[in-house]
């Protein structure tokens, strides 16, 4: 395999670097200098090598990463268009009507009622697949995926130390080949740091199925109570280049699956939209993940806002 440059890797990792930052501050205010402040570099480099690596300028994937954020929200929570508004970065719900107007060609109310997104067709044609693999084996996949099996639970502020797996070019298949090496180093981080409460996750940064699917970024990482971090914990991240994400406290539905994670994720988002769809419960977020139990068991973490049935 041909190395890459380590100037490249260098710049390649400061660009997901702006990346994560932009994630993690979704809701706030902030400007490019003071990502490429907090970077270390000039606003030129920055400016520069982000659109290199990442296909489009910086704040051009702020823009786009919060809209389809807001999206998201618009298809599965319960909020209304004034919160989620404030929660994508927009002072006035006219300045977030006009932004999400401008790229999604349809208001945000008029979003919301879209039946099924473009995304989501793509999305079913695969859970069909995998439907008709299970049916093979003599498994029944709906029986898995059933809101009866699952549990309320309860997760303290966390935080959420991760890579960027891969975005672009088949991220999905990139992030099932480079798994297992991953998931190793997480887990020995785990063991040495001795963090009983930690979780090995697997998700998206970006708003299934409204980002298009070349451009989302798969990560993993260790999820932990904030409560939990220590200043050994904080360096070895630093040595590992991983990213920091804050988690608010709140309530998840718990689904246990017995199958990877790479079997579990597609029927997890059919999972969620059908019974968002049929009025069951509402999402609080978009950030559910997918905790690595085993070999062939996972357990399917959805922030919870409220059960209307």
């Amino acid at each position: 395999m041909k190395q890459r440059p380590p100037a490249q890797e260098q710049m390649e990792l400061l660009a997901l670097k702006a990346l994560c930052f932009a994630d993690d501050h979704i809701s706030e205010a902030f400007e490019m200098k003071h990502v490429s402040e907090w970077l270390g570099i000039s606003y030129s480099y920055f400016y520069h090598s982000f659109t290199a690596v990442i296909g489009e300028p910086y704040w051009q994937y702020v823009k786009r990463h919060r809209l389809e954020l807001s999206a998201g929200l618009l298809r599965h929570s319960g909020y209304n268009i004034s919160e989620i508004a404030e929660r994508s970065g927009y002072a006035t719900v006219a300045a977030f009507t006009k932004a999400f107007t401008q790229n999604f060609g349809k208001s945000p109310r008029s979003f919301r009622k879209i039946p099924t997104l473009p995304n989501e067709q793509r999305t079913l044609q695969l859970v069909d697949s995998i439907v008709k693999a299970f049916d093979k084996k003599g498994d029944t996949l709906a029986s898995f995926f059933n809101f009866e099996r699952t549990e309320m639970t309860y997760l303290p502020e966390s935080m959420l130390y991760y890579t960027i797996l891969s975005r672009g070019q088949d991220p999905v298949a990139q992030m099932i080949m480079k798994m297992t090496m991953e998931e190793a180093r997480l887990r020995k981080i785990v063991q040495l740091q001795e963090l009983a409460q930690a979780k090995v996750i697997t998700s998206t940064l970006d708003s299934v199925p409204v980002t298009s699917y070349e451009q989302m970024s798969m990560f993993a990482g260790i999820f932990l109570p904030s409560k939990d971090v220590t200043a050994a914990l904080m360096n070895v991240t630093l040595t590992e280049n991983l990213m920091a994400k804050r988690i608010p406290a709140g309530h998840y539905i718990k689904l246990p699956v017995p199958m990877d994670f790479a079997m579990a994720g597609i029927p997890m988002y059919e999972f969620i939209d059908r019974y968002v769809k049929e009025g069951v419960f509402k999402m609080s977020g978009n950030h559910f993940f997918i905790s690595l139990v085993g070999p062939n068991e996972s357990e399917i973490y959805i922030p919870y806002l409220k059960q209307l049935l």
